[in-house]
């Protein structure tokens, strides 16, 4: 990973970047992706439609620097809480609400294991209206894929597990060598496993600027589901 300036001068710690008209600051430098996760545009506003989200409390997990999170209170989310591994994402996060002018002393910012996290939450019997999970690629080569599997059934069953019914999950892999059929075979366990009926009501994939080469089906590697949980 390139994580120096390659040409001009460097940039300050953070940049900040309008999305959709809302503000994001972006660490060129050090962050993930460039900073941010370009790919995820078009999903972000199609998960967090106002019919979708207003009024709701949103589970942002794997939140990083607040995407989906800040998505859901531009289009009205009563509570949104934030879980990321990453302290310092989770500082950024907090400060582009503030950038956006948003006062939320309802929001939480929680820093720590999400899979802890949720198991937490589902052995105090919490919910929330509407789930997020974005995890990071948990297939680096062929022989992971086993296991990414059953890390993503995990993740999706504990999730499942906090919808009341008729919540949405959405739910994401950037494993390039997970496909779209495996993935969805592993949402379907994980929703006979929690005992629920799970319908896909939109089907979700990266953004036009990351084109899929057909000799190349790796680079299809973002896909998700938005789903209606019973």
């Amino acid at each position: 990973r390139l994580n120096r300036v390659a040409s001009g001068a460097t940039p300050p710690e953070t940049v900040v970047i309008q999305e959709n008209g809302i503000l994001f600051g972006v660490n060129l430098l050090e962050g993930h992706k460039s900073g941010f996760y370009l790919d995820q545009r078009e999903n972000r506003t199609a998960v967090t439609q106002p019919h979708h989200i207003a009024d709701k409390t949103m589970l942002n997990v794997f939140a990083y620097t607040g995407g989906f999170g800040l998505y859901a209170i531009a289009n009205g989310a009563r509570q949104v809480t934030h879980i990321d591994s990453s302290y310092d994402a989770l500082t950024l996060a907090e400060q582009n609400v503030e950038r956006n002018g948003w006062k939320r002393p309802q929001d939480e910012y929680i820093a720590g294991d999400a899979f802890d996290v949720l198991r937490h939450y589902r052995d105090t019997n919490q919910t929330f209206d509407v789930i997020v999970l974005d995890p990071p690629k948990f297939a680096h080569s062929q022989r992971d894929i086993d296991r990414a599997t059953r890390g993503y059934k995990d993740l999706n069953w504990l999730a499942l597990r906090l919808l009341p019914p008729g919540g949405l999950l959405a739910t994401f892999s950037c494993s390039g060598l997970i496909s779209a059929d495996l993935f969805q075979k592993v949402l379907f366990g994980a929703a006979v496993d929690a005992g629920r009926q799970v319908q896909i009501i939109q089907t979700l994939t990266q953004g036009p600027d990351h084109p899929v080469l057909l000799t190349f089906p790796e680079s299809a590697y973002l896909k998700g589901f938005l789903c209606r949980v019973w």
